[in-house]
């Protein structure tokens, strides 16, 4: 798999507290009766098709336009998640990768860190 794009953010709470957020995109992490992340229109929610306790987690894509991109998330010790979309060759064009990069973005440095309450 070719990697398109990856970014590394630090994150305030506990690396436990991110990665059950991550296993678990269809539940609040605060269980606040809603699913993080706010999906843009046209997506869905990620399934998880792989997984390292506390270390890594990988979602489906959740853009259907795009179905074959992976999104790796990988956490370190002081909360440093590293998140890269994958995909096979070809690579989606380099607007779709921008726009790919801004969605992820927002989900990690939005989404995530609202729903965690940090």
């Amino acid at each position: 798999m070719m990697v398109l794009a990856s970014r590394t953010a630090v994150l305030s709470p506990p690396v436990r507290f991110v990665w059950k957020a991550l296993m678990r995109p269809d539940v609040h992490p605060c269980n606040r009766g809603f699913a993080w992340p706010v999906m843009f229109e046209d997506a869905t929610l990620p399934r998880v098709v792989e997984s390292s306790e506390f270390d890594r987690v990988v979602w489906s894509s959740p853009w259907p336009t795009v179905p074959d991109v992976l999104v790796q998330f990988d956490l370190r010790p002081e909360t440093r998640l590293r998140w890269t979309l994958l995909a096979h060759a070809p690579a989606p064009s380099e607007r779709a990768i921008e726009w790919l990069r801004e969605q992820v973005s927002h989900l990690v440095n939005v989404d995530l860190r609202q729903a965690l309450g940090y």
